[in-house]
């Protein structure tokens, strides 16, 4: 055993299935969930591989722990304002979550979890967004619409956000003024917001708050 290994090595029964978590979010910030392994795992942790099927009977157990760690940490901000902006800060809060902890939305990508809808692990975000716009006077119809394409725009973007992160800038592929003209015109402004972040996320957000807004109040035109 190497000095480094040995320093790595666990201390006797310190060993948890908390612990196991933490080292898999430190792991998937920086590498993908593929890549992942149960040895890969337990080298970090200074463990021998089979200790780990102790307290987790396989590595899609412990990324839905890892997935879930995060997201139920997750609680709507307390802010002032109208249904609009608690929607708006609820899931900015939401998006900024995904983006920070890359190790969530690299276990989402993977699709291993298929009978399990991602966006149904936000359970907060879920009841907070479903309130809101309950309250707004959105039917329930489009309520349940209401919530699954801001659930989706959000948990895409920060996807995006997190692939985006993980490779060097560059510039979009050379497209030919001829085939493509209004593209290539607007090469220079596609770069650019690509690259925005959360102001290009807060700029989607808005303009779906806004068809919620006519959506709701059409409701309530038609009520009169």
């Amino acid at each position: 055993m190497t000095p480094a290994a040995s320093r790595r090595r666990a201390t006797r029964n310190t060993l948890s299935a908390d612990r196991i978590v933490d080292a898999a979010l430190h792991l998937l910030d920086t590498t993908t969930a593929e890549e992942l392994s149960m040895r890969t795992l337990a080298a970090e942790l200074g463990v021998g591989t089979m200790t780990l099927y102790t307290y987790f009977r396989g590595k899609d157990e412990i990324l839905q722990a890892a997935r879930d760690r995060v997201l139920d940490s997750f609680h709507p901000p307390a802010v002032e304002g109208d249904w609009e902006e608690q929607v708006r800060a609820c899931c900015t809060a939401l998006y900024g979550l995904l983006v920070e902890r890359p190790a969530v939305m690299r276990v989402l990508a993977t699709g291993m979890h298929g009978d399990d809808e991602f966006a149904d692990t936000a359970t907060a975000a879920l009841e907070f967004i479903v309130r809101q716009l309950r309250g707004a006077g959105l039917d329930r119809e489009c309520t349940a619409r209401g919530y699954v394409v801001l659930l989706q725009y959000t948990f895409g973007a920060a996807l995006g956000r997190v692939r985006a992160a993980a490779h060097e800038p560059g510039e979009m592929p050379r497209l030919s003024p001829q085939a493509h003209p209004m593209i290539a015109d607007l090469a220079p402004e596609l770069i650019r917001v690509r690259s925005c972040g959360v102001d290009q996320y807060l700029f989607g957000l808005n303009l779906l708050l806004t068809g919620l807004r006519e959506s709701a109040a059409a409701e309530t035109r038609s009520e009169k």
